[in-house]
């Protein structure tokens, strides 16, 4: 069973990452240990739900009984705070627990091809846009969502495969666009919190977006290496202001997206940019834009940084949380990411390495694996996929398996742009 939801607080218990399958005795006992009742949500785990209410009917004692059908009944939108939920069914005018539920419709595989064709239509379409506006054109609001909206449609049918595809093109610099991969990410975590079509569109819009206003900065300040100038910082800090003007002036764009734009920068605790706000006054698209393109920074190669992995990505997103970022916020995206995000370089158990290809949403650690090198770190000559979720996670197991780290792209000379399915 899934359990979405405790009788006391994540924090209070040893439980990293809100929400999982119960799938052995071990998790039992701790949540047993921990917890006199939990919250089932039938919908993501993978006992049916009917076998769940087959399994409460055999509780003996009526008035435990009641009170386990009690908690079970009640209305479970997500393990997403009230707060946090109210705020976003605010901004999108939704009614509270009317998220939507995505299921991938098709395999990582069969969405390879989509998600290529929609990635390359979208990166020309952007690189189209940037030199318009870099020679004194407007934002033309048709032509961005020309460049988005297939994109969404492939995440809606299967996220797993943009998210690969875009991680991988971070190796490539000269097809590699900031703005195409901040609105992929922006969706993900809209697909993940249950947006409907035009709440995503919204979300990719502003992604893509976000850095117009650098448009406006000279390309060797961007570009350079060194430390910058005091002067140089206030170039590159105005590219906020000005990418709000260039939106201003475009035709049809909502406030929504002017608000990632302006405040893709501020901090939850106040130590942002330009304007310093903090928590709740800052809006709920700009802390998803915040997010979203801190973490494209960190697992991209720039003029005075090395890019990280994405999982090492994730962990210090993880440890920004409470600080710069949302907590609440950041526990969702890592939960739409994984801890190990699809394109991500593993190694496992058993010396093998390979490529994380999809995610297990319901065993965040339990993804699916491209095995790409065996036990000795020598190529296969045949490579095969581990769905660790089907493998046993209990050393004393046969046939016991699952990741040991995540790995610094390029490792062992691994160039992911040639698994690509």
């Amino acid at each position: 069973m899934y359990i979405s939801r405790l009788d006391r607080p994540w924090l209070a218990t040893p439980f990293v990452l809100k929400g999982f399958e119960v799938t052995d005795e071990t998790e039992l006992k701790q949540l047993r240990e921990f917890c006199r009742y939990v919250y089932v949500d039938p919908e993501r785990g993978s006992m049916p739900a009917a076998e769940i209410d087959k399994r409460m009917q055999r509780v003996n004692d009526a008035a435990s009984l009641n009170i386990i059908k009690h908690k079970y009944e009640q209305p479970e939108a997500s393990s997403l705070p009230d707060r946090l939920l109210m705020l976003i069914n605010r901004a999108f005018g939704l009614k509270l627990g009317a998220r939507r539920r995505y299921k991938s419709r098709v395999s990582t595989r069969k969405e390879a091809p989509q998600a290529l064709k929609a990635h390359n239509a979208a990166t020309a379409l952007s690189i189209s846009i940037i030199e318009q506006v870099r020679n004194g054109g407007t934002v033309d609001l048709e032509q961005v969502r020309d460049a988005v909206g297939p994109i969404i449609d492939s995440i809606l049918r299967n996220p797993d495969t943009m998210t690969w595809l875009v991680s991988l093109k971070k190796r490539d610099e000269y097809a590699y666009k900031h703005s195409i991969a901040t609105s992929v990410w922006a969706v993900v975590l809209g697909r993940h919190l249950g947006f409907d079509r035009d709440s995503l569109e919204i979300l990719a819009v502003g992604g893509l977006l976000l850095d117009i206003g650098k448009t406006q900065i000279p390309v060797e300040v961007l570009a350079k290496e060194t430390e910058l100038t005091d002067f140089e910082c206030r170039q590159i800090r105005d590219h906020v202001r000005l990418g709000v003007k260039l939106a201003e002036e475009a035709k049809g764009i909502g406030q929504e997206v002017l608000d990632m734009i302006a405040s893709h920068h501020e901090r939850h605790d106040g130590s942002g940019y330009p304007d310093g706000t903090s928590g709740a006054e800052i809006p709920v698209f700009g802390r998803i834009a915040g997010i979203v393109d801190a973490y494209d920074a960190m697992i991209t190669t720039r003029p005075y940084a090395e890019a990280m992995s994405p999982y090492d990505a994730v962990r210090d997103l993880n440890g920004r949380a409470g600080k710069e970022f949302q907590p609440q916020l950041v526990e969702q995206f890592v939960q739409a990411m994984g801890m190990f995000p699809s394109g991500c370089l593993v190694e496992l158990n058993t010396g093998e390495v390979g490529i994380v290809i999809e995610q297990n949403r319901v065993r965040r650690l339990r993804p699916k694996v491209l095995v790409l090198l065996d036990g000795r770190k020598q190529a296969l000559e045949k490579q095969s996929v581990k769905d660790l979720r089907k493998l046993p996670s209990d050393a004393r197991q046969a046939n016991a398996c699952w990741i040991v780290q995540g790995l610094e792209p390029g490792s062992f000379g691994i160039d992911p742009r040639n698994h690509f399915l």
